[in-house]
Parts: structure tokens; sequence; C-alpha cells
């Protein structure tokens, strides 16, 4: 009778070890996703140029050497909502467009870890608040960076837009 709980106990005992082992193995050992990069915000980047000309007129040629310089401002908003605003100039002037107030941009974003997807299929890896992308027709890099909120104040929202965007014309 004693061999037979000496042999009893050892094999409970593994019996509990295994057991234990098997409900250890159910826990997920996958990591968990990163959380979504905070987008929501005012997006700022500038596309910088110059071009060069001759051009002749009354017998003399002229050489003319234009800078052209184009801010983009993205205030991606919480509901998906994406606001756009392109300030341009030319040779340091204010050029006038129907761009330069804030209107609704005809797309959609989510994001999942840190890729900013458009509803136009189009995506963007953020890294330390930054993003790139291309403008097409100078094929110029475009660094988009994430701006400081506006520090609080009694005089709105759209005043404290303004408050980010004067200031901001750092050239790449």
């Amino acid at each position: 009778m004693k061999q037979k709980k000496f042999v009893l106990y050892p094999v409970l005992a593994i019996a509990l070890v295994l057991a234990c082992l098997g409900l250890g193995g159910c826990v997920d050992d996958e990591p968990d996703e990163p959380a979504n990069y905070p987008v929501a915000g005012i997006w700022h980047a500038v596309a910088a140029w110059q071009e060069e000309n001759n051009v002749k007129l009354g017998g003399y040629t002229y050489h003319i050497v234009n800078d052209y310089q184009i801010d983009f401002y993205f205030d991606f908003r919480e509901d998906g909502a994406i606001l756009k605003k392109t300030i341009s100039h030319m040779n340091g002037n204010l050029v006038p467009t129907d761009n330069d107030e804030w209107n609704i941009f005809n797309e959609t974003w989510t994001v999942k870890g840190n890729v900013l997807t458009l509803s136009s299929g189009k995506r963007y890896v953020i890294v330390d608040d930054e993003f790139d992308d291309v403008f097409p027709s100078k094929n110029i890099l475009l660094r988009y960076k994430k701006q400081a909120p506006a520090v609080d104040n009694d005089q709105g929202d759209a005043q404290g837009k303004s408050a980010i965007l004067q200031g901001t014309t750092t050239v790449l």
C-alpha cells in the first residue's frame, strides 16, 4: 500500500504541472499592435524652386530669375475629414489664389500604427512627426511636419489656426 502512494503522488504532481503548462499555452504570445499615431492636427510642407529664363525684348536679352514657394497646410480632423490650404509666393510676394483659405479636401484619412492612408489609396509612413510626399510638377520632395497646437486663446478656433500659420516658412 505504501508503494502505491509513493507512485501516485509523483504522477499527480506531473499531471498538475502538465495541466498548468496547457493552460499557459492559451495565453496570447503575440505582441499587441502599436498604438495608432496621433495624426489629428495641422501638417505643413514647403515646395520651393527657382526658374531662370532669357527674354529678348527690344534688341536686348534679359536674364530673369523667379523664385517660387508654395506652403501646403493640411488639417487632419478627428472625424476623418481633411481641410487644406496653400499659400503661394513669387519673388517673395504673396500670389492670391482660390486655395489660400481653408477648404474641404475631398479625401478622408485613417491610420493604423504609423501608416496614414487617404481614401484615394495613397499611404504615408509617419516617423517623428514627419512624412514625405512628392510635388509632381517639379519633382520636389515635400516633408510634411506636424505643427505644434496653438496656444489656447479666447479668440476662437479660426484665430488659433491663423496663429499657427504665421511665421512658418521653413524652406526644405
